[in-house]
């Protein structure tokens, strides 16, 4: 197998680890809901224990694909261009916010900016694919309704957080879903002279 063809597959498995998505997902969503004072997440201390647990879900995830996938390192250009997305995506997220509170537009900067920077980092990291577009789609098309000006930037924040939490975690389980397609279900594996799946 040539090396850039290896390199591919490192980084369509790095980035379509979708599980991995689901708790950082359900912490946007449990995030925006703290944020509005709802329910028992009016307590700090509920969200913080959500931090904990999420946490650890994420570390048995993480073990879940070293042993049924093996470990894979990107290369040097994958990692440096992760770095890159990360900034840009801190900063488009950041100016989302911004523009939430600063100004009284009828669109959704935060739930825009989070559509904005999944669609740029899928773009460049891996490729696009169907559900990528139709999820985070139709996220940017959410925000840029003229239909936030009724609410206050507090609520458009995050409810703009939730959603973005929604579309995390379903995009996290069709990345998982490809996952399979791609490299077979665990048990499909041969794990060769690996340590993978021991």
């Amino acid at each position: 197998m040539e090396r850039k063809s290896l390199e591919s597959a490192a980084a369509i498995y790095s980035y379509m680890r979708g599980l991995l998505s689901v708790p950082a997902g359900i912490l946007l969503v449990l995030a925006g809901l703290s944020n509005l004072q709802w329910g028992p997440l009016r307590h700090v201390w509920v969200f913080v224990g959500a931090m904990v647990l999420a946490g650890a879900t994420y570390l048995l995830i993480t073990r879940y694909y070293s042993e049924n996938y093996g470990r894979v390192t990107p290369s040097t250009t994958a990692q440096v261009r992760a770095v890159v997305v990360t900034l840009v995506s801190a900063a488009v997220v950041v100016g989302g916010v911004r523009l939430d509170w600063t100004s009284d537009l009828p669109v959704s900067g935060t739930t825009a900016a989070f559509a904005l920077i999944m669609l740029f980092a899928y773009a460049v990291s891996v490729r696009l694919r169907a559900h990528h577009v139709i999820i985070w789609g139709s996220l940017l098309v959410a925000g840029l309704l003229p239909i936030w000006g009724s609410v206050g930037a507090d609520a458009k924040i995050n409810v703009g957080l939730i959603l973005a939490g929604i579309a995390t975690i379903a995009t996290g389980i069709f990345d998982h879903g490809a996952l399979r397609r791609t490299f077979g279900a665990p048990g499909d594996l041969d794990h060769g002279n690996s340590d993978a799946g021991q």
